[in-house]
């Protein structure tokens, strides 16, 4: 990549592990944190729940809020009533219905889950309709003691964020975002991780090989994990080639990967 990315190098650290499937939904953690946090904050749910689950595996005490206001059981009973009808009339096998109704399940099994609370807001922020949420309205609802990770996958809303992200940085210890649209908002993603970097240091990073890479080699949509500084123990060194073998996965498993390295 070009050097003027070189702020981007991500510190080495010795907890890292991959939370989620092997594929789009998955993300590298600390996993130092991940045991001593027990409030994650998910901005966009989709059709993957593989690094809340995860995360559950490694720390069952923890509260879930999750927001995505795209997402309803609506749906999922959409699809399987259209694959019933398929298959009432003879156009698709069992296999295909009982698939749809295993998603519905999973997804139904996810939103039950104690642990869980599911808001179908949109998070932006101003907010401007009686669905907006934004980051201090999430916080409300989180007593002011816990310490939060906070994961953001909001496909370009997560720009609008980062002023209230550093306001509220003392209740996050750890910062999980992917920037989307790097090559319409390359100059607005630098201010935006300069300005998040005063107080949080960036520990792993990966392209999301749905999108290509600019001429500069900067991925075009960049997964990037953070953690506050005082919670940064490390030294200072730093890794400088992507992907990391076992740890990284491509996206989309049907592509290559994006490789990209740092110069000196």
């Amino acid at each position: 990549m070009d050097k003027k990315y070189n702020f981007l190098k991500p510190l080495k650290t010795p907890n890292l592990i991959r939370l989620g499937r092997k594929a789009d939904g998955g993300y590298v953690v600390d996993k130092q944190i991940i045991q001593n946090t027990n409030t994650l904050v998910s901005f966009g749910l989709g059709s993957d729940w593989s690094f809340e689950l995860d995360y559950l595996k490694i720390n069952k005490d923890v509260k879930i809020h999750m927001y995505d206001f795209q997402v309803s059981k609506i749906t999922y009973i959409k699809s399987i009533l259209k694959y019933l009808k398929r298959f009432v009339t003879l156009r698709c096998k069992f296999k295909d219905l009982k698939a749809r109704y295993l998603l519905y399940k999973n997804y139904s099994d996810f939103l039950n889950l104690s642990c869980l609370k599911f808001y179908p807001e949109k998070i932006t922020y101003p907010i401007k309709n009686k669905n907006d949420t934004d980051l201090d309205k999430v916080l409300l609802r989180i007593l002011n003691n816990e310490k939060i990770i906070l994961k953001i996958d909001i496909e370009g809303y997560e720009f609008n964020l980062i002023d209230q992200i550093v306001e509220n940085r003392s209740r996050i210890t750890m910062l999980i975002m992917e920037y989307h649209w790097l090559d319409k908002n390359e100059e607005l993603f630098l201010k935006s991780v300069k300005k998040i970097q005063q107080y949080f240091d960036i520990i792993h990073i990966h392209g999301n090989n749905h999108c290509e890479k600019l001429l500069s080699g900067l991925p075009i949509a960049l997964e990037m994990t953070l953690i506050n500084k005082d919670s940064n123990n490390f030294s200072q060194d730093y890794v400088k080639k992507f992907p990391i073998k076992d740890l990284d996965f491509p996206n989309n498993p049907y592509k290559e990967d994006l490789f990209f390295s740092f110069n000196e």
